[in-house]
């Protein structure tokens, strides 16, 4: 190689390794604007806080979607070790689980802003969509025991978004009233 066709050589490598980090950084900053975006829309989905509750371990089942088929219960479990105190914070709900329909306890706890039962359509409305279909949550994949009790356990759940809701009671019509 002559020293031209070096120093040409040379010229090209150093424009397009300049060009190649200004792209990158262009890219780069295009896309953490767009993930910020994402994020803020993903925010902006959310209908509430995520909530903790008690379960029995054996109603419980991980990533599992449910909806609230009464209000509150005026009831207070007995399990052995686990005293009236530990539910003091709690309300007793019935849930039903949208992949068996099995109807179970929950303990919700007071702070939880999970929505208002409608005693004539039988479960908790959707308040951010259809007011005459109900809210649905999922159940967190995480748990841990309630003190020393290997019975009831705590855990957390959310509401689902209004998309997959939609598909979820779209196949499923338990809930709608019958004529």
């Amino acid at each position: 190689m002559t020293e031209e066709q070096t120093s040409m050589f040379s010229v090209d490598l150093d424009d397009s390794r300049r060009s190649f980090l200004k792209k990158g950084a262009i890219a780069s900053s295009v896309l953490a604007i767009g993930a910020s975006g994402t994020a803020m829309a993903q925010d902006g989905d959310i209908l509430d806080e995520e909530w903790k509750a008690l379960i029995n371990i054996s109603n419980f089942y991980p990533d599992a979607r449910f909806t609230f088929v009464s209000g509150v219960v005026e009831w207070v479990p007995n399990y052995g070790d686990v005293t009236d105190s530990w539910f003091s914070d709690y309300n007793t709900y019935q849930i039903r689980w949208l992949n068996n329909g099995e109807v179970v306890p929950l303990f919700v706890a007071h702070d939880a802003d999970i929505g208002e039962y409608d005693e004539d359509l039988g479960f908790i409305t959707d308040a951010d969509d259809d007011q005459n279909q109900p809210q649905v949550f999922q159940m967190s994949r995480e748990w841990s025991p309630l003190g020393d009790n290997e019975e009831v356990i705590t855990v957390n759940a959310s509401p689902v978004d209004e998309e997959d809701e939609d598909e979820i009671l779209e196949g499923d019509d338990w809930w709608q009233p019958t004529n």
